[in-house]
């Protein structure tokens, strides 16, 4: 099993803020192709992404996420990192975090 989330983690997590979002819409892109042509099993991992980018492209669009998604534990931490570089470089707005807790809780 290929482990995505390291090296994604590597990637977002080493690269300019204003670079993040369109790395993170291509990375779900790739990840949705590498599914669909069996490339890739749909793990943790790879969903972990690809609920993290829709949740990007919904507040970068001014949407809300309404429904509640699993994340794991151990990404969550490097999420909520990379959503506080994106408020502070004003790639999204202050009120991510709070909508980040509502559509991510921790589920223990």
């Amino acid at each position: 099993m290929v482990m995505v989330f390291g090296a994604f983690s590597k990637m977002i997590g080493g690269m300019p803020v204003q670079a993040v979002v369109k790395t993170l819409d291509l990375e779900c892109k790739m990840l949705e192709e590498d599914v669909e042509h069996h490339r890739l099993a749909l793990d943790g991992d790879a969903l972990s992404i690809l609920r993290f980018g829709r949740f990007v492209r919904m507040v970068k669009s001014g949407e809300v996420m309404r429904r509640l998604e699993f994340i794991p534990l151990d990404h969550l931490e490097f999420y909520k990192e990379t959503l506080v570089r994106l408020v502070n470089a004003t790639e999204l707005p202050a009120s991510v975090m709070e909508q980040f807790e509502y559509a991510f809780p921790l589920m223990l």
